[in-house]
């Protein structure tokens, strides 16, 4: 190889990885303004969502005194016993150390529902792969 094949070979590496680069920082941008388009939410869905978390908060207060004794079970699915003990927040905690994203605790609890059917659909499917 010539010395100026290596040069037009180096500067061809070099513009691959610019390019690379690029790609990387063009995906984030995308990401950020994806983020930044979403729909904001009408007056009347603010309020909607103001009275849930209202409620939200009132039923946790109220939940921390309630003692669930059959908990080693539910649905048919053994319950491990540390979860068995963990609070609701302890739990959403727990949720937010194993899942990609923080906020566990501060989502809707319909939204924590499709989380768990999501999830439960991937644990399905992984379940179907190895047999």
């Amino acid at each position: 190889m010539s010395e100026e094949q290596i040069k037009q070979l180096e500067l061809f590496e070099d513009v691959s990885k610019q390019l690379k680069d690029i790609r990387v920082m063009v995906d984030r941008e995308e990401k950020m303004l994806e983020r930044q388009l979403r729909p904001i939410p009408t007056i009347s869905q603010r309020i909607i969502q103001w009275i849930l978390n209202v409620f939200g908060i009132v039923y946790v207060l109220i939940e921390r005194h309630v003692e669930y004794p059959d908990d080693d079970i539910i649905l048919g699915m053994d319950i491990d016993e540390d979860l068995q003990t963990m609070s609701r927040h302890n739990l959403c905690r727990y949720m937010d150390a194993v899942l990609p994203q923080k906020g566990f605790f501060d989502i809707q609890s319909t939204s924590k529902i499709r989380l768990g059917c999501q999830l439960l659909r991937e644990y399905k499917q992984l379940k179907k792969i190895k047999k």
